[in-house]
């Protein structure tokens, strides 16, 4: 029975709305403070406008958390939701996005990851669960079907994340996609600035501390058992047939099959190629080792391994490895992605793949960015180097290549011991806490967000979109058929104003693909087929032309929310080693900071938002469908 707050759904007999196909039609609402748990339905309308995901996590940040609710505040909101397409059979449409305003920044976030939560959430009856409030005491929130309850999770407390899925996978008598646990570990308990949601054993939503915000609403889980409530798409032969091109696309396109075969796995050696691979804390860009065994196919035959794809996914990733040789010899861990391989290991020095690859799930059972944790332990293996940081701030020695020493940092930070209070709050304030010559050497933007894991000095537009972004974080991504939305397909990566144009004509596919509740390694198919998609889930007719527009209100949206936040375009800058110029690799000598005010000029020009607030210029909110947000920002005379 239930320790804490809960509420049996009862479904009111109503006269039945006719809503589009692929949605629930109906919101969970939490109060953890209350301990009040409702259901909200919501019109065909707002679905058309909204899609889900992360259009509809904007919009309800906007609407609901206002400039006097910080990151911690109860009136913040956490959205989990997802989008019409999970549940249905399109390949990987399991997604879960989570919006919040976040740790890191203070400002808005939007964050996604995958496994088995999206469909299972559908599958019950919702198309997204917003939480506010702050519990009393640490609950967990339980879903089975008609039956919502907050549940006491004083058992789960201090547990980490592969911990708490093991714990109540043994309650419930349910495991694998039976039952979906997405949880906090001990970091976001401790409130770690950069603190993480994982789930389903190795999938994070991990940017801007949305771990940490869960962890001051004293929510440790969210575990929802797989239910029975159908799913209708409005024309299922539709589907099935676009759900086949989409895995064509993904097996035989030259820019999607690495992907479908291997996951992210070539990004070590194809990176390190054209000078994007982050090597101890951007001090290089040359591997001091022979690559071989870091392709992907050497990678692969280096562990063992149990098969773990994600809902509805024909995708060659997300597999569990047995590691083989070395202290953790037998260990299960998760392989890594692209991102885990570079912050648990080539960022921090580290290049044996058994040791990265177990650092990397020790990082996930935590709860802890692997990116910001890279940037973070490279940084303190660099001030160690350099004599900025003592041995007696730590209490051991840490060295580049030092997994273990890692390890060690990582416990200080997420127990917030000693030093390891100041390391908690990220890279950003940690740095500044020291000072120069220390902060001089850290990775992150004056927002006080990082980057993903790679090098931007040679890869000037994801530094651009990072930090004009209004989630901190990319919102432009990778190019996929950009000559689809009319953007050429290549330009020279060191011509500021051509990577700005190109950054700002791409706006608008990423923030669609976010809401559709589909994962991005399988809408690397042309943007037509995810719109053929969402049309033949819904019935409605969506172009690609309404798909880029709906993106990039999103945008604006997301934009105006990261201004009310304080977020002004002053802070639009990379720090001193983020924006520095490369002494080796294919970027050797090339400065971004000599055309950045350039590329910030012509961004802006592009995008359509005044150069001097920031904001959506009126015209620009006119042509996206937001003429409130145009009232909103400007006023009526505007």
């Amino acid at each position: 029975m239930p320790t804490a707050a809960s509420s049996r759904q009862k479904r009111p007999a109503v006269a039945p709305v006719a809503l589009p196909g692929g949605y629930a039609g109906k919101l969970l609402r939490i109060n953890l403070t209350t301990g009040k748990v409702w259901s909200e339905p919501w019109s065909p309308e707002d679905m058309r406008e909204m899609i889900g995901g992360v259009g509809l996590g904007a919009m309800i940040l906007y609407r609901e958390v206002p400039a006097r609710v910080g990151w911690d505040h109860p009136d913040n909101r956490l959205v989990l939701a997802t989008g019409p397409l999970a549940g249905l059979p399109v390949w990987g449409t399991g997604g879960l996005t989570v919006v919040t305003r976040g740790a890191g920044t203070n400002g808005p976030t939007s964050t996604q990851a995958n496994g088995f939560f999206g469909a299972n959430l559908k599958y019950s009856g919702y198309d997204a669960i917003v939480v506010q409030g702050i519990a009393k005491k640490w609950v967990y929130l339980y879903i089975n079907d008609d039956v919502v309850e907050l549940r006491d999770a004083a058992k789960l407390v201090g547990k980490d994340t592969w911990e708490t899925q093991d714990q109540l996978s043994r309650e419930y008598g349910l495991a694998g996609h039976h039952l979906s646990v997405y949880s906090i570990g001990p970091a976001g308990e401790h409130l770690v600035r950069f603190a993480a949601i994982q789930g389903d054993y190795g999938h994070v939503a991990s940017k801007n501390g949305c771990g940490a915000v869960m962890g001051k609403k004293r929510l440790k889980a969210v575990a929802i058992v797989r239910g029975t409530h159908g799913l209708r798409a409005a024309d299922p032969r539709g589907l099935i047939q676009v759900a086949d091109d989409i895995g064509h696309d993904l097996k035989t396109d030259p820019t999607a099959r690495s992907l479908y075969e291997y996951g992210t796995l070539s990004g070590v050696v194809n990176l390190h190629k054209i000078g994007m691979l982050p090597i101890r804390n951007y001090t290089t860009n040359v591997a001091a080792i022979d690559l071989t065994q870091w392709e992907a196919p050497r990678l692969r035959e280096g562990f063992d391994h149990r098969g773990h794809q994600c809902s509805a996914c024909g995708m060659h990733h997300c597999h569990m490895q047995i590691i083989r040789s070395g202290p953790h010899k037998g260990a299960i861990v998760d392989e890594p992605e692209y991102e885990g391989w570079s912050g648990a290991g080539w960022t921090i020095g580290a290049t044996d793949p058994q040791s990265v690859s177990w650092l990397n799930t020790e990082l996930d059972r935590v709860g802890v960015d692997v990116n910001e944790f890279g940037w973070l332990c490279g940084w303190a293996m660099e001030c160690v180097e350099k004599g900025y940081i003592t041995r007696a701030q730590l209490g051991f020695d840490l060295r580049w290549g030092d997994v273990e020493g890692a390890r060690k940092l990582l416990d200080l930070i997420v127990s917030r011991r000693g030093f390891g209070d100041v390391l908690a709050e990220g890279v950003k304030r940690a740095a500044e806490k020291l000072g120069p010559p220390a902060q001089d050497c850290a990775v992150y933007t004056l927002k006080g967000a990082t980057p993903r894991g790679h090098d931007h000095r040679a890869r000037w537009h994801e530094m651009l979109d990072t930090i004009t972004s209004g989630t901190s974080t990319l919102e432009t991504g990778n190019p996929v058929h950009p000559t689809e939305v009319g953007v050429t397909a290549r330009v020279d990566p060191f011509d500021g104003v051509a990577v700005a144009k190109v950054v700002a004509g791409l706006r608008g596919r990423l923030a669609f693909e976010d809401s559709l509740g589909a994962c991005i390694f399988t809408t690397r198919t042309r943007l037509e087929n995810m719109c053929r998609a969402l049309s033949a889930a819904t019935g409605w007719h969506f172009t690609v032309d309404e798909a880029v527009r709906f993106g990039r209100r999103t945008g604006a949206i997301l934009r105006a929310c990261s201004l009310r936040c304080g977020i002004t375009p002053d802070k639009e800058y990379p720090s001193r080693r983020y924006a520095s110029t490369p002494v080796d690799g294919p970027a050797k000598g090339q400065s971004v900071m000599d055309q950045w005010e350039k590329m910030l000029d012509t961004w802006y020009a592009e995008v359509g938002f005044d150069r001097k607030t920031g904001k959506p210029l009126p015209e620009t909110c006119r042509a996206l469908g937001a003429e409130w947000l145009a009232k909103d920002l400007w006023g009526r005379s505007r």
